[in-house]
C-alpha cells in the first residue's frame, strides 16, 4: 500500500472511532454524522487516482460502487433475515465504507469484525455465565477495518 493510501485509511480511523465509541455509548449512529462523513469517503477516488498510477477513473469509481453495494446490501439482508439485528446505522455505515474498502477489503473488515464481536461475546457470556443483550456493531467494524488496514500495509510493504 502506498504512503498516501496508508494515510488516507489511517485518518479514516479517526472519524471510524469517533463512530465505535458513540454507538458503544448510545447504541445508535446517526444519519447528520454519516452525512457528513461520506466527502471523505468520497475523497478516496482522487487519492486513488494519485496514489495508484494507471488507475482509471471508471475503474476507481467501479471499486467504489462495488464496495457501496456489497457492504449496504449484505448488512440489509443480515438485518432483514434477523429482524432488525443489524440497526440501519451499522448497514449506512457498512455501505460508506465500501467507497474507499472496496468490495474485497470490506468483506474482509467485516468478516473480521464479526470473528471479533463472537470472540468478545463467547468471553462475555463465559465470564458472566449470562446470553448478552443487544451489542452496537460499529466497534467490532472499527477494529475490522484497522485490522484490514494493517495487514494490507504490512502486507505490501
Amino acid at each position: 500500500m502506498s504512503k498516501p493510501l496508508f494515510f488516507y485509511y489511517a485518518l479514516t480511523m479517526l472519524p471510524l472511532a469517533g463512530f465505535a465509541f458513540y454507538d458503544y455509548r448510545h447504541h445508535r449512529i446517526r444519519n447528520a454524522a454519516l452525512l457528513a462523513f461520506l466527502p471523505w469517503c468520497l475523497l478516496y477516488l482522487p487519492v486513488a487516482a494519485y496514489a495508484r498510477p494507471g488507475t482509471t477513473f471508471p475503474e476507481a469509481l467501479l471499486h467504489c460502487t462495488m464496495g457501496f453495494l456489497s457492504g449496504f446490501l449484505l448488512l440489509l439482508s443480515v438485518s432483514l433475515a434477523t429482524d432488525g439485528g443489524i440497526g440501519g446505522g451499522d448497514i449506512k455505515l457498512a455501505a460508506l465504507l465500501g467507497i474507499p474498502f472496496g468490495a474485497s477489503g470490506l468483506m474482509a473488515a467485516l468478516a473480521l469484525s464479526c470473528f471479533f464481536a463472537l470472540l468478545h461475546l463467547g468471553i462475555r457470556r463465559a465470564c458472566k455465565r449470562k446470553a448478552p443483550g443487544n451489542i452496537p456493531f460499529a466497534p467490532y467494524l472499527f477494529f475490522g477495518c484497522l485490522a484490514v488496514t494493517l495487514i494490507q500495509h504490512f502486507h505490501r510493504t
